[in-house]
């Protein structure tokens, strides 16, 4: 792993999150690697990922079911990463693409409307985090997944969404729907108070690190 970089997948159409991925790379013990392939090319990820020893997908205001040609390449990309069984993170839209990837479902779940704030997730324990615990998250969504893939499992739920995080049953894939990696940028971006920012951003942090260990 010396030699390796943690992959960090920016698929945003809009506002690229050069923020949270620089509070990415401050938490991290390796070196990262960034890569927007919505808004520029799939070159990078295909030359780097080799020599990747994880991968995380961000979020995006795509949804997963737009078809685009960026999409399906990245879906290409995944299916690499797992071939290479490499720790993979899907956060937001990424939690929902591992899902619809893999042969899960994903709808909207308030008839389109988008919901932003912070909520309590109700983590169950799993591979990833060792023991039940609720954490205070940011989230920011329209979409959810609904159904998990085969050999997965819900991990966490909260009051507003059934399907907070999902586990595979053997591999080192887990999904958040909540924004565990956002920035005080994004927060802000978003209408959350630096107040409340404050007050669960180490919730956040706490289980990228737990993400961080796994690699």
């Amino acid at each position: 792993m010396v030699n390796s970089t943690l992959m960090v997948i920016d698929p945003s159409i809009t506002h690229p999150e050069i923020a949270s991925f620089n509070k990415i790379v401050r938490h991290c013990p390796f070196p990262c690697t960034y890569h927007l392939p919505a808004m520029s090319s799939m070159d990078s990820i295909s030359r780097t990922l080799s020599n990747s020893c994880g991968l995380i997908i961000l979020g995006s205001a795509a949804s997963v079911h737009d078809q685009s040609d960026w999409q399906s390449k990245l879906g290409s990309i995944l299916d690499k990463a797992i071939k290479f069984d490499l720790p993979i993170l899907g956060i937001c839209f990424g939690h929902q693409f591992i899902a619809h990837q893999l042969g899960g479902k994903v709808e909207y779940l308030w008839k389109k409307d988008k919901k932003i704030g912070t909520r309590k997730v109700h983590v169950r324990s799993s591979s990833l985090i060792k023991s039940n615990k609720t954490y205070n998250l940011i989230y920011s969504h329209q979409e959810g997944v609904v159904m998990c893939p085969d050999d997965f499992y819900v991990s966490a739920y909260s009051e507003m969404v059934n399907i907070e995080a999902i586990n595979h049953n053997s591999k080192a894939i887990w999904g958040f729907q909540a924004h565990v990696e956002a920035s005080s940028s994004f927060a802000h971006r978003n209408g959350i108070s630096d107040a409340k920012y404050n007050s669960v951003k180490e919730d956040g942090s706490s289980i990228m690190k737990s993400f961080f260990d796994k690699i």
